[in-house]
């Protein structure tokens, strides 16, 4: 156990001196810098977008089966707590 908090304490402060204030630079980009950025970046969300239009629909049933069943279950909990409130006559 000691030997476990010997190491970790300079391993956390280690890590944590990663967390201090950096200085900002400030880049200034000239048009045509700006339209290759543009244009890298375009084409990477394009590439990027068929996998997530992918994912989407291979996953859209498992998430509508899901939520359907949480609303369901939700209503029926109401139901029931409303039933309860209910005077039951003899």
């Amino acid at each position: 156990m000691k030997t476990r908090l010997i190491i970790a304490i300079p391993l956390l402060l280690f890590l944590l001196s990663g967390c201090g204030h950096r200085e900002e630079y400030q880049i200034r980009l000239t048009s045509n810098e700006r339209a290759m950025i543009d244009t890298l970046y375009a084409q990477r969300i394009d590439s990027l977008r068929k996998v997530w239009d992918s994912l989407c629909t291979s996953r859209h049933d498992s998430l509508v089966r899901v939520a359907t069943d949480s609303i369901i279950r939700i209503r029926r909990e109401e139901e029931a707590r409303l039933r309860a409130r209910i005077p039951v006559e003899q």
